[in-house]
């Protein structure tokens, strides 16, 4: 047998599958790993029998280790999620609704279609997102043309790799190079369509910054966060509200500006799913900063009171065997008033 990999006894009377259920592996892994492992001679046959001279199985892990992942699955108090290796297609369905006094100003329904590739890179692990298919369902028609133009400013960052966390969010841009390449020739297309205006130099100038360094560009992108949240991690307060503590989030009816929220947690288990549901809430006594532009920019314009809100519902339902998220689904709604409010709503399933 080869040197330097996990072993355990195997006894007379012991059976190969009754190992396998000790251990907590799939049979058929157990197998697979210990015959890639083993020379011919000592492989596990087909009648899960081995030669008299064979006493060890070659495992995945230590056998202490792979029976402690085994309690924490069965254990109803602890959900450990860990990154797996996957490939797989996501279906992201986006909606946006910004009313203005009754009037939706901004109605939109997208599908996105992603393939994702999660790989090991020695100690950390890279995600790959393709993105094949960008489609506009619905749109109110005065915005359909600007939308659609808005569109070719993503082609850059269509195939994007990224090296994560231990917890799962983005740490780097792995393919930033390629990303500014790609910009860069998209940039000769779209200046030679443009005018001269403030505003299309504007647009470009966005798009060589946005470009050149992606990484804040992806970290304060909503879709980009739910798909890269970080929570590969171990929970053991199964069935409780947590409190996370204070966050800060983009505000879509205030140009970006930050607004204090709240968040807490609650983890549910049934059976190999682990659910997971967050809700955030604006602190109103720690958002003044925007009464103060609401009352400058816009109460003339509304004719009301400023009566600021936000509230995010998060759910995710993730394979805890395979590390895979099976759902997602965000809501958020932020208004500034009762007649100025934004709604954006993100459903994630694999196809």
């Amino acid at each position: 047998m080869k040197f330097n990999l996990y072993t355990i006894q195997l006894k007379e009377k012991d059976s190969i599958s009754d190992i396998a259920i000790d251990l907590g592996i799939d049979l058929k892994i157990l197998i697979e790993y210990h015959n890639a492992s083993s020379q011919p001679h000592e492989w596990i046959r087909k009648d899960l029998t081995v030669a008299p001279w064979v006493k060890e199985l070659i495992i995945p892990d230590t056998a202490e280790n792979l029976r402690n992942l085994k309690k924490q699955r069965e254990s109803p108090n602890i959900v450990n999620l860990v990154h797996k290796e996957l490939e797989t297609r996501y279906t992201i369905l986006q909606k946006i609704d910004m009313k203005v006094s009754g009037s939706s100003m901004i109605d939109s329904e997208t599908e996105i279609v992603w393939e994702f590739k999660k790989s090991r890179k020695k100690d950390f692990f890279n995600g790959n997102v393709k993105q094949t298919s960008h489609k506009i369902k619905y749109i109110k028609s005065m915005y359909r043309q600007l939308t659609e133009y808005m569109q070719r400013f993503n082609k850059p960052i269509e195939n994007l790799v990224v090296e994560l966390t231990p917890q799962g969010s983005v740490k780097t841009i792995s393919n930033q190079s390629e990303i500014e390449s790609e910009w860069k020739n998209l940039r000769k297309e779209l200046q030679s369509e443009m005018g001269d205006t403030l505003e299309e130099k504007n647009m470009l100038e966005g798009g060589d910054k946005d470009f050149s360094d992606t990484l804040p560009l992806i970290k304060n992108n909503i879709l980009y966060n739910l798909f890269f949240n970080e929570v590969f991690q171990e929970y053991n307060n199964v069935g409780e509200f947590v409190q996370l503590g204070q966050q800060k989030y983009n505000s879509q009816i205030f140009n970006n500006e930050k607004v204090n929220i709240t968040i807490k947690r609650k983890i549910e288990k049934e059976g190999n799913i682990a659910k997971l549901k967050f809700y955030s809430e604006s602190q109103s006594d720690k958002n003044e900063h925007l009464r103060e532009l609401y009352n400058t920019k816009l109460r003339e314009f509304l004719k009301e009171d400023y009566g600021y809100l936000l509230t995010w519902s998060l759910e995710y339902h993730y394979d805890i065997e395979k590390g895979k998220m099976l759902f997602c689904h965000s809501k958020i709604k932020e208004q500034a008033s009762n007649s100025y409010s934004h709604l954006m709503e993100h459903i994630i399933n694999p196809t």
